[in-house]
Parts: C-alpha cells; sequence; structure tokens
C-alpha cells in the first residue's frame, strides 16, 4: 500500500503531527508493505505522480488551495480514492477567535464537501461521528482515537521542581475562554498564606509577543497577585518537543467549558498527561467524560469552585498525585500509538 498524507513538511501543525505524521509513520514502521509519502498539498501535482498511489489522506480539506470539488472530481477520474480525517468540529461558533475568518473563507461548506467526496472520514470519538453521519451525506464515518508513541518527547521523566505540587496548563491562545475557569481557584490560592510555598502554576506554550498569550499569562497568575516563585511560563515551541512541558510539573489542569464545539475536540490532552505519568484534574465533559473513573485516574471538576477544592486536595495530600498519576498511566496504554495506528490501517485496508 502506497500512501501520501498532505501536511505542511518539516513543519507540521499540531493537527497534523498528531494526526497524519506520527500515526502514518508508525503504520509504515510496523508494515513493512506500506510506504508513506509526504506533501504540503496536491492541487499542484501532476497526474502522474498521484496516480503512484493506493490512497491519499488529508486533514480537513483535501484541497489546500481552495477547489475542493475540482480536485475531489481529478481524484475520482484518476481512480485515487482519499481518507479524509476530522478532529474537531467543522462549525466554528460565533464565540471563537477564528470564526470570522472560518466564516469568510466558507470553512464549513468546503469542509463537508471533502467529507461528501471521501472514500471514508475517521475521526476522534463517536460524537464527531454521529455528528458528521447526522449532517453530512457521508455514511462511512470511522473511529481512529489519537494516539501517543511513547518515545523522544513522551519518555517518562521526573519533574524539574520537586519542592512543592507543580500545578500546569498548556495550550493555544484558543483556550483562553477555557482558561478563565480556573481564575477563582488560584486567585484563593495565591491568596492564602498558608499555601504560600507549596504550590506552583506553570503555563506552558506562552508566546511573550502575542496579547492573547500575555492575557492567559494574567489569568493564571491572577494578574499579578501570584509571587515569582508561584508562577512560571514555558514557551510555546513545535509539536516534536512541546511535551517537554510536563517534566516540569506534576498535576495537569484540564479545564474545558461545555458546549458543541468543545465537546467536538479530543481526549488529547489527558492522553498526554497520561503518558507523562502526570495527575490530572479535569473538566467533567465531552470528550474527556468517557475516560473518566471517577476518583481513580483523575480528579474531576463540574463547577468552577471544584478547581479551588480539588487543588488544595493535592497540596493537602501529596502522596495522592502519585497514586493518580501511575493509575491514570496505566489506563491510557490502550492509546498506545501501536494499538490506535493499526486501527487506522485495517480500516485502510477495508476500503482499498
Amino acid at each position: 500500500m502506497r500512501i501520501l498524507i498532505i501536511s505542511q513538511h518539516p513543519k507540521p501543525s499540531g493537527v497534523d503531527y498528531h494526526r497524519l505524521v506520527i500515526p502514518h509513520g508508525n503504520i509504515g514502521k510496523n508494515n513493512p508493505s506500506v510506504e508513506v509519502s509526504n506533501i504540503n498539498e496536491i492541487d499542484s501535482a501532476e497526474d502522474s505522480f498521484l496516480q503512484q498511489f493506493d490512497l491519499i489522506v488529508a486533514n480537513r480539506f483535501i484541497s489546500k488551495m481552495g477547489d475542493q470539488f475540482g480536485l475531489i472530481m481529478r481524484l475520482k477520474v484518476l481512480g485515487v480514492p482519499y481518507v479524509l480525517d476530522l478532529d474537531d468540529d467543522f462549525r466554528i461558533p460565533e464565540w471563537h477567535v477564528l470564526h470570522a475568518a472560518s466564516k469568510m473563507q466558507g470553512h464549513a461548506a468546503k469542509i463537508i464537501e471533502s467529507i461528501n467526496g471521501a472514500a471514508c472520514v475517521t475521526v476522534t470519538h463517536d460524537l464527531l461521528q454521529r455528528t458528521i453521519l447526522n449532517e453530512t451525506r457521508q455514511k462511512k464515518v470511522y473511529i481512529v482515537p489519537n494516539g501517543i508513541e511513547p518515545e523522544g518527547q513522551f519518555d517518562v521523566k521526573k519533574c524539574h521542581f520537586t519542592d512543592k505540587v507543580n500545578f500546569g496548563w498548556s495550550g493555544s491562545i484558543t483556550h483562553f475562554d477555557d482558561v478563565l475557569e480556573l481564575y477563582e481557584a488560584l486567585y484563593s490560592l495565591y491568596s492564602d498564606d498558608s499555601y504560600e510555598h507549596k504550590f506552583r502554576m506553570v503555563y506552558g506554550g506562552y508566546e511573550n509577543t502575542d496579547n492573547t498569550s500575555k492575557a492567559i499569562a494574567g489569568v493564571l497568575s491572577c494578574k499579578g497577585k501570584a509571587k515569582d516563585f508561584q508562577f512560571t511560563t514555558f514557551p510555546a515551541t513545535n509539536p516534536f518537543s512541546y511535551a517537554n512541558f510536563y517534566d516540569y510539573i506534576n498535576v495537569a489542569l484540564i479545564p474545558l467549558r461545555n458546549n458543541r464545539f468543545n465537546n467536538m475536540k479530543s481526549n488529547l490532552k489527558l492522553l498526554e498527561a497520561g503518558f507523562k505519568k502526570k495527575a490530572v484534574i479535569v473538566s467533567d465533559v465531552y470528550p474527556y467524560s468517557p475516560d473518566i473513573m471517577y476518583g481513580w485516574n483523575c480528579l474531576t471538576v463540574k463547577h468552577k469552585k471544584d478547581w479551588y477544592k480539588q487543588m488544595v486536595k493535592l497540596i493537602k495530600d501529596p502522596a495522592r498525585i502519585d497514586e493518580l498519576s501511575l493509575r491514570l498511566y496505566e489506563y491510557v496504554q490502550d492509546y498506545h500509538m501501536d494499538k490506535v495506528a493499526q486501527t487506522r490501517y485495517e480500516i485502510y485496508q477495508s476500503i482499498l
């Protein structure tokens, strides 16, 4: 099988890294008869080049130049099927920072067009699967969850800070509203002298030239309420090294507001923390709720006030952190990339 993936090379986006580069690299590594190639876009590729491949795989759009219909028809004539991969909602809500640009460029309609023309669609979980089945003409939608290849940046290492509980949040600027969920809890912790030297907050993905990133830092430090030794940042980096952030924390905070768009996201943050053997406090909403074993593999939050309660619980009982991190580490092994990539490969075999 010759597979062509469409992703930015050599600097893929985070989505391309997790949904295209790493999974297909794993398929090629574990299946000697599979050859995987990478290209930035196929719109300008020669017909003879495209016909070398048994399958093309893309994320969100098959055409990176905008002409979904034209490219779909061209591939049909050439007899080269494609798989479209989606890891979140194709409709951007009005409150989202990318809504205006997405609406202006007609992204939702273009993604739906790409969905309808695909030999099949792969998604991260059942809620996204049902949405595509209900809102498009595509009838072949398969679940391929995110997975982690536990090597390199995902090797388990000891926390660089060992003198206190190190909470951490990592993410892009699109998660500003989710981070706001933490403000009241952190403010209360920073204000209590009895906890002054017992915890630290680490912000991963900080970009000192971006105003929204600075605003997130403001939320997580409570606008300077945090003392210098209570708050620090880990700079934004690339998809091949960003997980090194977890080496500076022992408890990952995963806040997520409960709405359609967020519910369509994947459980990736939970998997990252689990494979890095970190404890987790997480919002009890989709996409995380199916993986939550209450009080056993993580601590959960239903209301804003729960963030403070759960954080204090771990500050007062640090031994619980080790218990939670070990259990989550054991739990997420079902998401090992060897297993997940094999599921994807078997789907490809079934459609060819």
